[in-house]
């Protein structure tokens, strides 16, 4: 009895022990925005930029200066905007005065005729219209001078914001760059905008009060911000925070009005051996959908069994013999039998050519319409002449759990942002509602215009299961145009009901992979670029919510790893399926940072930066993670040899967070990096090896993802 109590107090200090190690190092990884972001901006160079700041008035009294000038650091808001107007003189010292910018700051709540005053009385080259109260950043005048000099075909600039309490900064709106559709549906510029004034003096007044919204519209499509996407773009995005607010960001929803023209659409759908879900599809289309657009309907099969063809068969005769329905333009639907291997880039293009539409909407046989103005409202997206693909926001069936609202192109490749997550949530600043800009849409739900689609070369039929969308998107995105998503249109999609989900097993793992090569092979300029998602925010991970960077940092400054074989622990530890292991990314660090092999791309690095990257998240569930120490494995699936690598613990909040039943579980990210020459070739499973500090507990579990060392 003694000898057991004295085990336990041994235990419970030991225990003790290890959350003082954990505690510290959570504290250690654990940044704050504020600490973050001003670490950032103090490596932005403004040194050179000086600033003199003048009071003047809007009275009768006309011109007066009040204050007279200085050299500040930072701009301050005005407490009394109706009476008195800040102006800014900025230059650079090492251009001297004679190349200086002057920047009236105005409040959006300044009258019309106070407006109108500004332009009889005050001239300077800037007005900054103010939405909020708050000030203006130290970085924000310099920052903005140096856009309007280096490029004088910018009229109009915004910047990110964040609300400041104190002496505390958070709650942080990283923006993206300019983003048309996204301006049409939410005035996203948020509380500060500068517009040369030069711009606004070919529209010379507000046209009513506290209408910035109409104001930034008129400039920027006198100027062609909604034409082609192109190189020096009128409106620019200073991706830094270039406000302070005192309350919370607000933003407000504009009602487009959208022109009304009525073009063909063909409906192109892809189908094998499906028909009920098929059916399910065709028959909500039909009885669903409403407006003027006419449509037509175009099966492709790619080799149903007979049975199936003859169903399908009499089905589209059906269809075409009942016509449409008393609130729709339905013409009439086609079926093409054309046996084939599984190339869904095949089957829509075979769609496409037989299609007598101007527009083309590529849809998935397990889709399911459940809005009835949905066609439309894609349909008048797509015929903007800058429009590329245009998708939909898509629901697992029966719910409001989100599917797919738009693709961001990360590193880690193209992710869909927010799945899984509930739509009765709104997701970092309305990213679930309205209509946004977005680098890829899914080919489960994708309208284009047939002379982009043509532009465009049609689906890349390399890619015949995965990514080909993507691509399609990527290759529309580079000749110019804008792809949108519209998530104020929902449809249900049963999603796998054809051909299952990628990634669970390894043949399926292997091809993503292979696939994803042939994409960024194709697309080696934009590798982890995308202009509609901020730098700022976590860019090297797949998560679904939009968090800001300093949560989770991806960072190739470590140690290599020291790799050293694992048997003897292994022999001595128990496979348990309750420590979890997910992988993130396995992959050569060229590669990594460029999204090619060494041989296919364009930069050539040097022996130092040859090897590999993993990263990933575990923890033990129902147990003390505190307690545990990690190590990666890689297990050779042809000698049964196994390697321990050590890794880095990273703090990860977004894991945390879905894990409110478990304990300490704030370090369950990782990282490790391994020199090229320390790994054999072969072929490789990936596995976690979890110690308890306090006992002589040895866990082990395996993932299913695969490396190939050649």
């Amino acid at each position: 009895m003694a000898m057991a109590s004295l085990k336990q107090g041994l235990k419970e200090v030991l225990i003790r022990k290890q959350h003082r190690i954990y505690e510290e190092e959570v504290k250690q990884k654990k940044l704050t925005y504020d600490s973050w972001i001003r670490k950032l901006e103090a490596e932005i160079k403004i040194d050179s930029v000086l600033i003199r700041e003048k009071t003047k008035s809007l009275t009768n009294e006309g011109r007066k200066e009040i204050n007279g000038s200085q050299e500040i650091e930072i701009a301050g808001y005005p407490s009394e905007m109706e009476e008195n107007c800040l102006i800014y003189e900025v230059f650079d010292k090492s251009r001297g005065e004679n190349e200086k910018i002057s920047f009236l700051l105005l409040s959006e709540a300044v009258s019309k005729e106070q407006f109108e005053k500004v332009f009889e009385q005050i001239h300077t080259d800037v007005i900054l219209f103010c939405a909020e109260k708050g000030e203006l950043s130290q970085i924000a005048l310099p920052l903005l001078y140096q856009k309007f000099v280096s490029n004088e075909k910018i009229v109009l600039i915004y910047g990110d914001e964040d609300i400041q309490e104190g002496e505390t900064r958070e709650n942080p709106w990283f923006k993206p760059d300019w983003s048309p559709d996204t301006f049409l549906s939410c005035f996203y510029f948020g509380s500060l905008v500068a517009i040369r004034s030069s711009a606004i003096q070919l529209r010379k007044t507000l046209q009513k009060e506290n209408d910035i919204y109409q104001l930034c519209y008129d400039v920027i499509k006198e100027n062609g911000g909604f034409d082609l996407r192109k190189q020096e773009n009128p409106v620019c995005h200073i991706s830094e925070v270039l406000f302070h607010g005192t309350g919370r960001h607000d933003i407000f929803y504009s009602n487009e009005a959208e022109p009304q023209k009525e073009k063909m659409i063909s409906i192109i759908i892809p189908s094998k051996d499906n028909p009920q879900v098929l059916f399910q599809c065709i028959q909500s289309i039909i009885n669903k959908t409403t407006g003027k657009m006419p449509f037509e309907i175009i099966l492709v099969d790619n080799g149903s069994s007979n049975e199936n063809k003859l169903r399908i068969t009499a089905e589209i005769e059906k269809l075409n013999k009942e016509g449409t329905g008393k609130n729709n333009r339905f013409v009439s639907s086609r079926y093409i039998y054309k046996p084939m291997d599984f190339n869904f880039s095949s089957m829509c293009n075979a769609g496409a050519e037989e299609a007598k539409g101007e527009l083309l909407l590529f849809l998935n046989d397990d889709m399911e319409v459940i809005q009835s103005d949905w066609l439309t409202k894609m349909a008048q997206k797509a015929l903007l002449p800058y429009a590329g693909a245009v998708g939909a926001k898509l629901l697992y069936p029966d719910s409001d759990i989100i599917q797919h609202a738009g693709i961001t192109n990360l590193r880690v490749g193209p992710a869909h942002k927010l799945q899984f997550l509930p739509d009765s949530t709104e997701y970092y600043f309305g990213k679930n509602r309205g209509v946004h800009n977005v680098m890829a849409v899914t080919g489960a739900c994708l309208m284009v215009r047939k002379s982009v689609f043509a532009q465009a070369g049609g689906f890349t039929e390399a890619l015949a299961v995965a990514f080909n969308d993507v691509d399609l998107c990527y290759t529309i995105y580079e000749a110019g145009y804008y792809n949108i998503v519209r998530n104020d249109v929902a449809l249900y999609h049963h999603e796998s009901l054809s051909r299952g989900k990628d990634g669970e097993s390894e043949e399926k793992q292997l091809r993503l992979l292979r696939e994803k090569d042939i994409l960024y092979e194709r697309h080696q300029g934009i590798y982890g670029k995308d202009p509609f998602y901020h730098k700022y925010l976590t860019t090297d991970m797949l998560e679904s919510e939009y968090s800001p960077a300093f949560r989770y940092r991806v960072t190739l400054e470590m140690p290599w790893s020291e790799l050293n074989k694992a048997e003897n622990l292994l022999n001595k530890a128990r496979e348990d399926r309750c420590l979890v292991i997910g992988m993130e990314c396995a992959m050569d660090i060229y590669k990594w940072k460029y999204g090619v092999l060494p041989e296919k791309g364009k930069i050539k690095e040097g022996p130092d930066d040859m090897g590999y990257y993993f990263q990933g998240y575990s923890f033990i569930v129902g147990s003390d993670n505190a307690c545990y120490k990690k190590t990666l494995l890689l297990q050779n699936r042809n000698t049964g040899e196994s390697l321990m690598i050590p890794v880095d613990n990273r703090y990860r909040e977004d894991i945390k967070n879905n894990l409110k039943d478990q304990l300490n579980v704030d370090l369950t990210g990782f990282a490790a990096k391994v020199q090229m020459n320390r790994l054999p070739k072969g072929s490789y499973r990936f596995g976690m090896l979890a110690e308890d500090k306090c006992s002589r507990q040895k866990l082990v579990n395996w993932s299913n993802w695969v490396l190939e060392v050649s």
